[in-house]
């Protein structure tokens, strides 16, 4: 059975590819690391880091999460149920397929554009979180773009799908390369 796959331009697409694994693995090693010696100076000198709480939760866990996001659509591992697109016919599949992916690109467009909109309120407003007053304006733009990456994933899928006449499951290489 031939692969079904559609690859955008290489150059940008291995950019970035490299710049949001780069940002996800950051984040996890920083997070890891940040609590960890948190952990250690709370318990051994009883001086816990100040902001590590504000940190952790706006700087590095919303962009563990959009990574995650986008990581899990470009490897066609999200959550599906299949309890009615598992009987239908062929067509009946691809047309499912379709009218799913197109709502969800939609949607997905729609949230970044909100988010967008909040990011630039945010920015605008100097928003910061915590007794530390931590900025957090740019993490939004971060979760605006994340919903905007998915949408591009789960758009050039059904591009793929629409080019190869059939809603078989895609294969997963659009993570390698």
């Amino acid at each position: 059975m031939k692969t079904m796959t559609t690859r955008p331009p290489m150059a940008l697409w291995r950019w970035s590819k490299t710049v949001f694994v780069g940002l996800g693995t950051f984040c996890i090693i920083a997070l890891i690391s940040l609590v960890f010696i948190d952990v250690l100076a709370r318990n051994i000198f009883n001086k816990p880091i100040p902001g590590v709480m504000e940190v952790t939760e706006h700087w590095l866990m919303v962009p563990m999460a959009f990574v995650g996001i986008w990581w899990a659509g470009l490897k066609n591992e999200h959550v599906r149920v299949t309890i009615l697109t598992e009987v239908l016919g062929s067509k009946s599949r691809l047309v499912a397929e379709l009218i799913v992916g197109v709502c969800a690109v939609m949607f997905l467009l729609l949230m970044s554009w909100i988010g967008l909109e909040v990011a630039i309120e945010s920015y605008q407003d100097g928003e910061y979180a915590g007794a530390f007053k931590i900025i957090t304006w740019p993490v939004r733009f971060v979760a605006a773009f994340g919903l905007f990456s998915f949408a591009c994933v789960i758009a050039l899928r059904l591009y793929t799908i629409v080019k190869a006449g059939r809603a078989e499951e895609p294969s997963s290489d659009m993570a390698e390369g």
